[in-house]
């Protein structure tokens, strides 16, 4: 299967990467600084064209309104009318945010290209699957960014104090778990052209205990569960300096 992947330098799309080389699928890119996807372009056309399946994981949640806005919905915009170009249109698997939920800038630009993406596949019967990821953590998840885990993972594994702000329970899900999502959607076809999933977990865990389970990765912790024992196994890369 040819797979095109956009954001593959980025935790999901690295992640996805190695994992779908692995499977010895044949793989190309649509990445920054070499391919701008708020540029249309006979590049873009060439990437969408060569693929049977296009997997969108590039985003921007940091920035100006602008660049937020653009990162999301500019991005998916010309992604779509590269594709409209086609006879043969590859299968667009997008991962989307849960915050499209909320009404912050980056979730009201993730909604809105979820709109646009729906539009599209229902006018004109292309397939769509569209995931909404809820806290996504893993080894190699960029701490002091957007996963309170990673950070915790850092800071607990340099010997710096832990900010705890609120005590609300949040659900977060393992990166290999959503890969094996991934991967699957990968082999459905769908009878409706147009699918959208929230993509959660049963791992729900208030901020104050997430933290004393993750200090205590600093003794020989008793992993009660395959939560502990993922959450350790993402505490260990950020001690070993990976």
């Amino acid at each position: 299967m040819k797979i095109g992947i956009t954001g593959s330098q980025g935790f999901i799309g690295s992640h996805l990467t190695q994992e779908l080389k692995f499977q010895g699928h044949k793989l190309s890119f649509f990445d920054l600084p070499e391919n701008d996807l708020l540029k249309q372009g006979k590049d873009l056309e060439n990437f969408v064209k060569d693929n049977d399946v296009i997997i969108h994981t590039a985003a921007v949640n940091r920035g100006t309104d602008e660049e937020i806005i653009a990162g999301s919905v500019v991005a998916v915009y010309n992604l779509i009318s590269a594709i409209k170009k086609l006879k043969k249109r590859p299968k667009l698997i997008f991962l989307s945010s849960i915050q499209a939920e909320t009404d912050t800038l980056y979730g009201m630009a993730k909604k809105m290209a979820e709109i646009i993406l729906e539009d599209f596949s229902k006018k004109n019967k292309a397939p769509v699957s569209i995931f909404r990821l809820t806290n996504v953590f893993g080894e190699g998840c960029r701490p002091f960014y957007n996963s309170v885990i990673a950070t915790f993972c850092y800071q607990v594994a340099n010997n710096q104090d832990l900010k705890i702000n609120g005590n609300s329970k949040f659900k977060f899900i393992y990166i290999g778990d959503l890969i094996k999502i991934i991967n699957k959607e990968l082999k459905i076809e769908r009878k409706n052209n147009f699918y959208l999933k929230k993509v959660s977990s049963v791992n729900e865990v208030s901020i104050s205990d997430l933290a004393r389970i993750i200090q205590s990765f600093k003794n020989k912790p008793k992993l009660k569960s395959k939560f502990h024992k993922i959450l350790y196994k993402t505490y260990l890369s950020y001690k070993n300096g990976k």
